[in-house]
C-alpha cells in the first residue's frame, strides 16, 4: 500500500482544510491516504496543498505543490524564498494558465517536472436546485472577509439595486431582496448591509460545513464574486453546478465561461454593473430556473472530486519514478489580471 501524505498547516483552515479532507475521503486502490500537518517522513510520497510549505518536503523526487492563487509579489518567487524552494517538487499543479506565466516569468523551468493543469471545480455535491424561486430575491456571496475580496462592492451594488427605482432604501424593494452571507469574518459585512435596510442571512463557516453549502447553494438566486484577483475562483464553479446564475468580476474562469455562457455568467467591473446584472436576472428569475440544468452543463467537465483523483494519481505516478510533462491545452486564451 503506497502512503500519500497530504500535508496543510492549520488543518482546520477553511479552504485548504475541506481539501485535505477531501483528499482522506478519496480511495484510489493500493493508495492511502493521510493528512498532516508537518511531513511524516517515511510516507511514500506528499502532496502539498499550500505553496510554500512544500519547501520542507523531505524528498522532491516524490513530491506534488499546488499553487492556488495568482500572486507575484514581494519577491515571493525569488531564489531563496519558500516559493522557489518548493517549486523543486517534480509535481507541480496548476489551475489557470495565468499561473505558468508567472513561473516563467520568474525564470522557473518547468520542463523537468511532471505538471497537472486543470480547475479546481465543485464537488459532485453540488447538484442542481429543484425549487423554483420563491417571493424574495436571494442574492448569494461566499468567501471571507480579505482586501481583495472586495465586500464593500457588494454592500454598494445592493444599496445601488434597492434604490434603483428612486425609493428610498428602506422601501418595500430592498425588504424584498435578501443577501445571502456564506463564509467566514463577515459580520462587518452583515452589518453594512442591514444598516442599508437590506434583509441578511449570515451562515458562518464555523457553524457550517461545505456539506451544508449544496443546500444553502440550491436556494439563491444568483451569486455575486467582487474579487479582484482569483485563480478559480470555487464559488463560480459551486454556483454554475447547482444551476445558478453568477455575477463576476474578470478573474480567474469567469470570461471564458462568460465568452461560453453569456446568458448566465456576467461579468462586472465596478459596483453599478453588479447592480444592473443583479436587475437583469430578477427580470428574468423564472427563465433562469427554468435554464438551470444548461447553467450546470457550463462546468460538467470540471469537478473536485476528479481534481482529487488526478493528483494523488500524480503523485503515485512520482513514487514510481514517473516524470512526465503534462502541459495541457487550456480552453481560451486569457489577459493578464490586473
Amino acid at each position: 500500500m503506497l502512503k500519500i501524505n497530504v500535508c496543510v498547516e492549520g488543518s482546520n483552515d477553511w479552504l485548504f482544510g475541506d481539501l485535505s479532507r477531501g483528499f482522506e475521503r478519496t480511495h484510489i486502490e493500493g493508495i492511502e491516504v493521510i493528512a498532516s500537518e508537518a511531513p511524516i517522513q517515511d510516507a511514500g510520497g506528499w502532496i502539498f496543498i499550500r505553496t510554500d510549505e512544500a519547501a520542507t518536503s523531505p524528498d522532491f523526487s516524490r513530491t506534488v505543490v499546488c499553487i492556488h492563487d495568482l500572486y507575484n509579489h514581494d519577491g515571493m518567487y525569488e531564489p531563496g524564498q519558500p516559493r522557489r524552494q518548493a517549486l523543486q517538487a517534480k509535481g507541480i499543479v496548476l489551475c489557470h494558465p495565468h499561473q505558468r506565466q508567472i513561473l516563467e516569468q520568474a525564470g522557473i523551468d518547468l520542463s523537468n517536472a511532471s505538471v497537472l493543469e486543470r480547475p479546481l471545480g465543485a464537488l459532485r455535491e453540488f447538484t442542481v436546485r429543484r425549487n423554483p424561486p420563491g417571493k424574495k430575491f436571494r442574492v448569494g456571496w461566499v468567501g471571507r472577509e480579505h482586501p481583495r475580496k472586495r465586500t464593500a462592492w457588494f454592500a454598494e451594488a445592493l444599496r445601488c439595486f434597492a434604490a434603483a427605482s428612486k425609493a428610498p432604501v428602506l422601501s418595500c424593494q430592498a425588504k424584498d431582496v435578501v443577501a445571502v452571507l456564506i463564509g467566514k469574518d463577515l459580520v462587518s459585512l452583515r452589518q453594512r448591509l442591514e444598516s442599508d435596510g437590506i434583509c441578511c442571512e449570515y451562515f458562518d463557516r464555523s457553524q457550517v460545513s461545505i456539506g451544508d453549502y449544496p443546500g444553502l447553494y440550491q436556494q439563491l438566486d444568483c451569486v455575486a464574486i467582487t474579487s479582484s484577483t482569483e485563480a478559480g475562483p470555487l464559488p463560480l464553479f459551486e454556483a454554475l453546478a447547482t444551476g445558478v446564475p453568477v455575477i463576476s468580476t474578470p478573474v480567474g474562469w469567469a470570461p471564458w465561461l462568460a465568452s461560453q455562457a453569456p446568458n448566465f455568467v456576467f461579468l462586472a467591473d465596478c459596483p453599478n454593473d453588479i447592480a444592473g446584472h443583479l436587475e437583469t436576472i430578477r427580470s428574468r428569475r423564472e427563465e433562469l430556473f427554468v435554464s438551470r440544468f444548461e447553467i450546470a452543463a457550463a462546468v460538467e467537465n470540471y469537478r473536485l472530486d476528479d481534481w482529487f483523483h488526478e493528483v494523488l494519481r500524480l503523485a503515485s505516478g512520482l513514487c514510481q519514478g514517473k516524470i512526465e510533462t503534462t502541459c495541457r491545452a487550456w480552453p481560451f486564451s486569457v489577459q493578464r489580471q490586473g
